[in-house]
């Protein structure tokens, strides 16, 4: 933990049991880091009139399908929020406030919005880190639907599933029923991170790549991988001793890590860079 953790409230969020946490809060926590002057409780008021319309055009209904169907037309029909094809991996993509204002977005970010106002309106939606590609599942019972929201709430069949993952893998990988699984919402605002942290590494702003790494291990303590990009950050940001620390968590965490040897150059590296700051 950096000094930095004890006044950015992220921390605190992040410490909350999986109960306590709301998706909607940590996703635009996280864009207030980009956006200073947000204003967390009028997003959440917007999320909150939404759903009340959604409620009042289900009550009654009882098939899922019926659901979807008018939760999909108020969405993306009336309200007109799509998937931005034009300029994808702009940097405002992976913020709510920007997807609620300017009514598109990528998967995740997308589904926040999905999810938050079908949960608000009592629907029982769920994320899923499908890789390469946020899902949406409708789930209740033996009921459950996997949506792409990136294509309007668009229903995903096996086969679908399966054209999906050729599309964001240059090579055949094979669909297992482990990239299917339920996000909790905390691994759900770690993906919205990662996205972050690449998009910041690219633009070479280490600064806040560094934020968004951080918060990751907030959310996700256990979570061996993030700690070994968060060593390299540390490094690019010269805090030797925290990049040391994540290396070492990193180690600690995985069980015989193939990259281990790597690592431990790597802190013999970065000890040798502290002893001369000494």
């Amino acid at each position: 933990m950096t000094q930095k953790s004890q006044t950015d409230p992220f921390f605190s969020f992040a410490n909350l049991d999986n109960k306590e946490t709301q998706l909607a809060t940590g996703a635009l926590l996280i864009a207030q880091s980009e956006y200073r002057e947000l204003n967390i409780e009028n997003y959440l008021h917007q999320l909150d009139e939404m759903a009340d319309v959604v409620r009042g055009r289900i009550q009654g209904t009882t098939l899922p399908e019926q659901h979807i169907a008018e939760l999909n037309r108020y969405l993306f029909e009336e309200k007109g929020f799509t998937g931005n094809t034009d300029n994808y991996y702009a940097l405002g993509n992976n913020f709510l406030n920007f997807v609620l204002d300017k009514k598109t977005g990528i998967p995740i970010t997308l589904g926040v919005v999905y999810i938050e106002i079908g949960r608000r309106a009592g629907l029982p939606l769920v994320g899923v880190n499908f890789p390469g590609h946020f899902l949406v599942r409708y789930q209740r019972e033996h009921i459950d639907i996997l949506l792409d929201v990136f294509e309007n709430g668009s229903f995903m069949c096996e086969d679908s599933l399966r054209e999906k993952l050729q599309e964001t893998h240059d090579e055949s990988v094979p669909l297992k029923s482990s990239m299917l699984a339920e996000a909790t919402d905390k691994e759900i605002l770690a993906r919205i991170l990662r996205n972050l942290m690449r998009a910041y590494t690219l633009l070479e702003n280490y600064d806040k790549a560094l934020i968004a790494a951080e918060r990751i291990t907030w959310l996700l303590p256990n979570a061996a991988a993030d700690y070994r990009l968060l060593g390299y950050l540390h490094y690019k940001n010269h805090t030797y001793s925290e990049g040391i620390s994540a290396f070492e968590t990193y180690l600690r965490l995985t069980d015989t890590p193939p990259d281990a040897t790597a690592v431990e150059r790597n802190i013999q590296h970065l000890q040798k860079l502290l002893s001369r700051l000494n």
